[in-house]
C-alpha cells in the first residue's frame, strides 16, 4: 500500500491562522545574491533574491528587531532536537 506521498523539505512561514504564505526549498548563493526557490501562497513557484544591499537598506528593521531574532534563534536547537527525534522514530518514511 503506498503512502503519503514525501513532502519536500522546506521551511514555511504562515498566517496566524496556519495557512501558509511563503515556502523556501532551498537557498544558494550566486552572483554575490542570496537566491532562494521559494513557493508564494501555496502555488506560485518563484525564485526570490535578495541582494547585501536589500539587507543593509534593511537594517534599521533587523537592528529594532534584534531581541525578537535573538529569542527566536535560541528556540531553534530545540526544535531541531525534535525533529531528529522523530526522524530517527519514523525511519520506513525516509525510503
Amino acid at each position: 500500500m503506498a503512502g503519503k506521498p514525501k513532502k519536500k523539505p522546506s521551511i514555511t512561514a504562515r498566517t496566524e491562522d496556519g495557512s501558509p504564505v511563503v515556502e523556501v526549498y532551498s537557498m544558494r548563493f550566486e552572483d554575490g545574491k542570496l537566491i532562494m526557490d521559494c513557493k508564494a501562497l501555496g502555488s506560485m513557484r518563484m525564485d526570490v533574491v535578495v541582494a547585501p544591499e536589500d539587507v543593509a537598506e534593511g537594517w534599521p528593521v533587523i537592528k529594532e528587531s534584534r531581541s525578537a531574532i535573538m529569542a527566536f534563534g535560541k528556540r531553534v536547537p530545540k526544535a531541531l532536537r525534535i525533529w531528529k527525534k522523530a526522524q530517527k522514530e519514523t525511519p520506513s518514511e525516509q525510503s
